[in-house]
């Protein structure tokens, strides 16, 4: 069994997936957190093919990343 962490985000974000999500059963999400993993899931993948391709370094990846992850919990 996978083992889990916790990510914050600003409540107006996760009220507005709420209703996205109420809104658009057709969209197949079920939870905030179910969207929320296929939505980092996804940008995880760009990131790496962006990678990849040699459009980013190692190093901007990491800072990116950071980024990501600091603007999260500010906000």
């Amino acid at each position: 069994m996978p083992e889990y962490s916790t990510i914050s985000i600003p409540k107006d974000l996760h009220r507005e997936i709420e209703e996205l999500i109420k809104d658009n059963p057709g969209l197949g999400y079920s939870s905030v957190a179910e969207l929320c993993k296929e939505a980092i899931r996804l940008r995880l993948s760009e990131v790496r093919m962006e990678q990849r391709e040699g459009m980013l370094s190692e190093v901007e990846v990491e800072e990116l990343l950071e980024t990501l992850e600091r603007s999260l919990r500010e906000e």
